[in-house]
């Protein structure tokens, strides 16, 4: 198995490079996650669903376990994640007291990243609500549908911006009768006319973030379902009551954040392919220079392999995006899928190559910058490849060392998994036995 040319390898010389019994050769435990979903998502961890993003319980184990050894500290390290999603590590290292950073390709986490980490005033935020509901209740009638766009009480310029928002909307999103009732694209059109319409600001984030997390809850598609597909059964929500709810939920959250948290512990997340060592090293460098520390802790969550590609499972919310700087600023759609770090489906040498490619480089990158003693710790899943056991995670242990990384401890965990109509339950039946798939914890030292 060659980890420095991968482009000659097979699917079976992974598997070969994985036969050996990781608990005979490393210092293995067992972590046990049965927590519901709704006992994990406390304080920020609510704000925004993102899929497939992993239990903030092992965040806290893992920056438990790491501050327990000695290696890092508050005052001379700060926590990064190089596949930061929408900033379950990041939030769970403001609340330990370290500063933090993490880099993402999807747009949508990085903002949810930055919304959750930070600490708005709450007073602050409930004029603004205040302010931003009145206008958007303002631009409703009663009999809409009667009067389509007939508006009393708001300027004319507010009406012909709305207009113009609904129009582009149609114009941008072909298919949109497919996704949303037209009552509820209207609705929508309203609080993105109002929301384009605020200063650029932390605050603009928050409502922004608000506006993307009741986006698939409105339209037709199953809330449940990871790709978004039509459900012919679901009842019409009403965006402005879904809105105003998602929002009164965020503001109290917001005041409980505040009371165990610090806004001079800072957090910062950036779009940013993450096997581009340049850009990356670069982003690293500038929160040192920023914090005056030292990158001690990386945690680092990949997608699994042969399960999905993230990207398109957001496709609603980016057709619902345009106009958006926070979204749009650095990359388009195309452009953002084609940096995404493919995981499915995993049926050829060549695909698979690309996978273990893309870490391998992103993971050289850590290991440039991480500090000496430091850890990278990576959550990582199996998978099977044509109905074959395939260990991702035995796979990677090997790939790290050859970078130079050495293995402190595995920790394997236990997952609950919904059976849902669309869970990929057949992808998702991991276990903590030998000759399964098993979902791991590897804590690496450089």
């Amino acid at each position: 198995m060659n980890w420095e040319q991968l482009n000659d390898n097979t699917i079976q010389d992974y598997i070969d490079s994985a036969s050996y019994d990781a608990k005979e050769k490393y210092n293995c435990d067992y972590l046990d996650v049965s927590e519901t979903i709704s006992e994990l998502a406390y304080l920020t961890h609510d704000y925004f669903r993102y899929y497939g993003k992993f239990p903030s319980k092992v965040a806290k184990y893992i920056i438990d376990y790491v501050q327990g050894k000695g290696v890092i500290s508050p005052q001379t390290d700060f926590i990064f994640d190089n596949y930061n999603g929408s900033g379950t590590s990041l939030v769970e290292a403001k609340i330990a007291g370290y500063s933090s950073g993490g880099i993402d390709i999807n747009p949508f986490g990085v903002l949810a990243s930055n919304v959750k980490t930070n600490n708005l005033d709450d007073k602050q935020l409930q004029l603004r609500f205040c302010e931003l509901m009145g206008k958007i209740k303002a631009s409703d009638s009663p009999d809409m549908q009667q009067t389509f766009f007939s508006f009393e009480g708001i300027s004319e310029a507010d009406a012909s911006g709305i207009r113009d928002v609904n129009k582009q909307v149609y114009l941008d999103f072909p298919d949109i009768d497919k996704w949303f009732d037209v009552d509820v694209i209207r609705e929508l059109s309203t609080i993105k006319y109002y929301l384009l319409q605020m200063p650029h600001d932390e605050y603009r984030e928050f409502f922004l973030l608000a506006f993307f997390s009741i986006i698939r809850r409105v339209s037709k598609a199953h809330d449940a379902e990871v790709r978004p597909h039509v459900n012919p059964k679901k009842k019409k929500r009403n965006a402005y009551e879904a809105y105003e709810k998602k929002l009164i939920e965020m503001i109290s959250t917001m005041n409980s954040w505040n009371q165990v948290t610090a806004k001079t512990v800072e957090s910062h997340a950036s779009i940013c392919d993450n096997s581009d060592s340049a850009r990356v090293s670069g982003q690293i460098a500038t929160l040192k220079n920023s914090y005056h520390k030292e990158m001690g802790l990386v945690i680092s969550h990949p997608p699994y392999l042969n399960c999905f590609d993230y990207i398109p499972v957001y496709r609603l919310k980016f057709l619902w995006a345009f106009g958006f700087e926070e979204i749009y600023g650095q990359l388009s759609y195309q452009e953002i899928k084609s940096e995404e770090i493919r995981s499915y489906p995993a049926s050829n040498d060549a695909f698979v190559n690309n996978y273990f490619r893309h870490n391998i480089d992103a993971y050289k990158a850590i290991y440039d910058n991480l500090k000496a003693g430091g850890y990278c710790c990576v959550v990582m899943g199996d998978c099977t490849i044509n109905k074959e056991l395939f260990s991702v995670h035995k796979m990677l242990v090997k790939a790290m060392e050859s970078i130079g990384f050495t293995v402190d401890k595995i920790t394997y965990r236990s997952t609950a998994y919904g059976m849902g109509r669309y869970a990929y339950k057949h992808r998702a039946d991991y276990n903590d036995k030998d000759g399964g798939k098993q979902d791991a914890i590897m804590f690496f030292k450089k």
